[in-house]
Parts: structure tokens; C-alpha cells; sequence
């Protein structure tokens, strides 16, 4: 899925249209540099006309995920491959990897060597940065599912989760509105958005 398809998805959604305004930083050549090797064209498209210019958050059901703003994006990412406390790197981040985001410090990566892996979702304090889901194939699919999750959460019911006898479970109406959404948006990976719904 395209960056143009995905955001044209959202605008049939989205209060106002979009869920954040484009950055159009123009940032893929500086970045390109700084990682030392090309980026793929989606990451290309995102940076130069759409990253935003501030960190943008888009709840789930635990923490919020945070998308990363044009001044955090980079190869120095603290807690991840650096230290700011003893100024020191850390061992055993790819170096390959370009941080987009991260939800509750699980970080959203796209591996610069291998971008046809798309979108990944990797786990923190698994004792390695291996334990991970694939959670979209392009940028446009992922922005797409955030911003899908997030609407569900806010439009329909006041209590959007039912936490009884029957499981964790999304509210009826909103319910009804994501699950089928999700599964023509997120495909294969339709299983990794909704894992924490026993009536997904």
C-alpha cells in the first residue's frame, strides 16, 4: 500500500481529514547520508514529503504508539544504540536499522538491508533485538493500521474495551467497524493488530 493510498483511506475517517500534518522536511538526503547507504523509495517518500515535523501519538491498548518526528529520526537513537548517560554506545542494535517509532519502547523499525521485510515491531527487554513481529509491509499500511486502531478506540463507544467473562474484547460498534477495515488494510499481518482481542 502506497503513502497516497493510505492517507486517502484515513481521509474517509479521520476527523479533519488527516491524523497529522505532513512535515515535508525534505530530510531523505540528509538521513541517507548519516546511515551511509541509499534508503528505499517508500522511506524516501515518507521523509521528504510526509514524517511529521513533531513526535505524533496514536493510542492502542497499552501505550500509545509514538511516531517519530523529523528531529528524532537518525543513527544515534538513545536507549536503543546509545547511552546518555555514559555517552557510550550499545552493543547489539543493527546498525541497519531506521527507527520510525515505538510503543511503550518496543521500537518500529524498517531494516535498511533488507526493506523488503517491511515494517517491523521488535520487543524490548528480550535480551536481543531477534523477538519481533513483522506488523506491515510498507509505511502507508503501517500509518494506516495506527491510524485505524486509534479511531476505533475514540469513535464509537465511551468504554471501547469489554474486559469480562468473555475475554478482552473491542466494543460491538467499534468492533464492527475496525475488524473488517483491518482485515482488507493489514492482510497477513491482520493477526499482529489484533492479538489482544479475544473477539477479533
Amino acid at each position: 500500500m502506497t503513502l497516497e493510498n493510505a492517507f486517502a483511506e484515513m481521509q474517509q475517517f479521520w476527523p479533519g481529514g488527516l491524523p497529522f500534518a505532513f512535515g515535508r522536511g525534505r530530510a531523505a538526503a540528509r538521513l541517507a547520508a548519516e546511515f551511509g547507504c541509499p534508503l528505499p523509495p517508500d522511506l524516501v517518500t515518507y521523509l521528504d514529503a510526509v514524517a511529521p515535523a513533531e513526535d505524533v501519538f496514536f493510542d492502542t491498548v497499552g501505550n500509545p504508539l509514538q511516531l517519530y518526528g523529523l528531529d528524532r529520526l537518525g543513527t544515534q537513537q538513545p536507549g536503543y544504540n546509545f547511552n546518555p548517560v555514559t555517552q557510550q554506545p550499545l552493543p547489539d542494535w543493527n546498525p541497519a536499522y531506521f527507527l520510525l517509532a515505538d510503543e511503550g519502547a518496543d521500537p518500529v523499525i524498517m531494516d535498511l538491508r533488507q526493506p523488503a521485510a517491511g515494517i517491523q515491531k521488535l520487543l524490548h527487554g528480550a535480551g536481543s533485538w531477534d523477538e519481533g513481529d513483522t506488523i506491515a509491509d510498507t509505511i502507508g499500511q503501517f500509518l494506516l493500521c495506527c491510524a485505524a486502531l486509534h479511531h476505533a478506540l475514540h469513535a464509537f463507544e465511551d468504554a471501547p474495551i469489554i474486559d469480562d467473562t468473555r475475554g478482552f474484547c473491542l466494543a460491538p460498534q467499534a468492533a464492527a467497524w475496525l475488524f473488517p477495515r483491518l482485515k482488507t488494510w493489514a492482510g497477513p499481518h491482520y493477526a499482529v493488530w489484533t492479538a489482544n482481542f479475544h473477539n477479533a
